[in-house]
């Protein structure tokens, strides 16, 4: 299946697939998107943007018959919702009914909802609800883009709901909330708050450069919505931000780092969770919201795919059928009128009738023999062609999958006593390509740095991912890093 995470200007593509609650990457691409061919998430250039895709598909091999998208856009509605309970329809109908009024939204727009939890004392039988709306032609833009693709459209998510998937995965972040978790892009920002083990918010905002007097007016932005979004959290009961993690495209994690001491949050990166393996050979923030639109959704607590609640696919499919019929009306008209006009020639024939069926049953018989051996042929053909494709999927497998040999592990060891890090042990995930290290411990705080920039340096080392490290270095509080872990590269990379 292929999974698209769709922002204006960028297009972020990976090829994989859900088996057991695991989820495998085979590839995945990026796509720089020509300016007004997207606007504010909604498709504008239908026919340039779907060759574009397409094209680029092929060229990477990655052609498939189904997808999953997920995009943002500062269009889409966010309101919490206090919404009796009820079962399946009709409670999205009163999700919907409560949107509708409280919002003033007309049904030009798809509402999807999220389930926080019980409403509380205060309205005893009730749901907490995270409610969404996303105006219908995002969804129709789409709809039609997969449809001229020729590739079948299974879900439509907000990008907000794929990320939260990935951070509720990881039990640990249960410990850290509220938690903001922030994706940067130099053309937007995507913020989305979880507070007591639920996503509480989101919030999608454009920025350039024109907007900030500063160098860096990506930090600039991310400094001042950080600030706003502890705000709303204080302003809702909460305690303010502590935990901030970051994806998307990050160029200087120190120096963002560095400019979040002053509001005394700590960040870090969103780490791979232990569930995702295969195709290592890409950086996971960038393609977090692609791969999250792969988890599968809790259809209990959660109406989220866009293509199922919105109201305009009734309507169009109701034009749709007015259209049909009027159309097998004509054909049927047409289809009398020839009718008649050949059997009226066949009766002026009639004298001529035996000596013209001989010669059609002699052509038929002829034309029926070719068509065989085109099936026969057609039939070889598609056989050849799936066992091609079987090969090339696993020559990728084969292709994939790095190699652990042990001057590797001696090179992990030399930098390991070069900056005297004691350890409890190293693991090795050769189906998911990596090598762990566990609870190292450093006598200073730069070490860190520096241990973490020789492993990177490491010859077969494709990433290195960590989460920050505890202690001060001082006699009773050593420099504690909990996990260190090597992705590796695929040999011959």
């Amino acid at each position: 299946m292929l999974s698209f995470d769709f922002s204006d200007r960028q297009i972020n593509i990976v090829k994989g697939d859900n088996t057991a609650s695991r989820i495998r990457i085979d590839n995945s691409t990026s796509i720089q998107v020509p300016a007004d061919m997207i606007v504010n998430g909604e498709v504008i250039q239908l026919s340039g943007l779907s060759e574009l895709l397409l094209t680029t598909l092929r060229s990477e091999q990655m052609m498939d018959k189904d997808a999953v998208v997920t995009f943002s856009s500062s269009n889409i509605v966010f309101k919490e919702l206090i919404v009796p309970k009820a079962k399946g329809s009709e409670f999205l109908q009163m999700v919907q009914n409560h949107m509708s009024q409280e919002m003033g939204i007309s049904n030009e727009y798809a509402i999807s909802y999220t389930v926080v939890g019980e409403a509380g004392e205060q309205n005893p039988g009730s749901l907490k609800v995270l409610a969404t709306a996303c105006p219908s032609s995002i969804v129709e833009g789409f709809r039609k883009l997969f449809a001229v693709m020729n590739i079948n459209l299974r879900s439509v998510n907000i990008g907000c709901n794929s990320i939260s998937r990935i951070v509720l995965s990881d039990k640990s972040n249960a410990d850290k909330m509220p938690l903001l978790v922030c994706q940067l892009d130099n053309n937007f920002l995507g913020l989305t708050l979880f507070e007591k083990g639920q996503m509480a918010f989101a919030r999608y905002v454009p920025i350039s450069p024109d907007e900030y007097d500063a160098d860096d007016y990506v930090l600039e932005a991310l400094n001042e919505n950080i600030f706003r979004m502890e705000q709303f959290n204080k302003a809702r009961g909460g305690s303010g931000l502590s935990n901030v993690i970051l994806y998307g495209f990050i160029e200087d994690y120190k120096k963002i780092v560095d400019a979040l001491d002053g509001l005394e949050i700590r960040a870090s990166v969103l780490g791979t969770p232990s569930q995702i393996t295969g195709y290592e050979n890409f950086e996971f923030t960038v393609f977090a919201n692609a791969i999250g639109a792969l988890y599968r959704r809790n259809k209990q607590t959660e109406r989220i795919n866009l293509l199922e609640v919105d109201h305009s696919t009734n309507k169009d499919s109701s034009a749709g059928l007015s259209s049909m019929l009027t159309t097998a009306g004509i054909l049927s008209a047409a289809s009398a009128i020839l009718i008649a006009a050949v059997y009226g020639f066949i009766s002026m024939r009639a004298g001529n009738i035996d000596n013209q069926k001989a010669k059609v049953d002699e052509q038929i018989a002829v034309e029926e023999e070719i068509k065989a051996k085109n099936q026969l042929l057609h039939n070889r053909l598609e056989i050849i062609n799936k066992y091609k494709n079987y090969i090339q999927t696993i020559q990728l497998d084969i292709d994939t999958l790095p190699v652990m040999k042990k001057d590797k592990l001696d090179k992990v060891q030399e930098v390991l006593e070069k900056h005297k890090a004691t350890h409890d042990g190293i693991s090795f995930d050769l189906f998911g390509g990596t090598m762990s290290i566990n609870n190292i411990t450093l006598e200073k705080q730069e070490e860190v740095k520096k241990l973490v920039d020789d492993l990177r340096d490491l010859e077969f080392s494709a990433y290195i991912g960590y989460q920050g490290y505890t202690g001060t270095g001082e006699e009773d509080d050593p420099v504690i890093v909990s996990a260190i872990t090597i992705y590796l590269e695929k040999e011959g990379a």
